[in-house]
């Protein structure tokens, strides 16, 4: 994963967190032990890399935290 594709999921991963804080409903959804996977509407590229490594994956517990229109959408990652 490229250096750029990084300091972007970082940025999402702290938007996310934030968005998480404001809304504790939010992290009712998320299953206890699952890894959130960051996908985002507007970065086909990063969103790509993130889905790639989720489904390359051994691990089967994965959520999607998907920031579209500047909402995030917290779902079901089917690998």
């Amino acid at each position: 994963m490229s250096k750029d594709l990084i300091q972007k999921n970082i940025k999402l991963s702290s938007e996310f967190d934030e968005y998480v804080s404001r809304h504790p409903k939010a992290s009712e959804r998320i299953p206890a032990g699952a890894h959130i996977v960051i996908t985002s509407s507007r970065d086909a590229a990063l969103s790509v890399a993130n889905t790639t490594i989720a489904r390359d994956s051994r691990s089967i517990n994965f959520i999607e935290a998907h920031k579209s229109d500047g909402r995030w959408h917290i779902r079901v990652f089917e690998k």
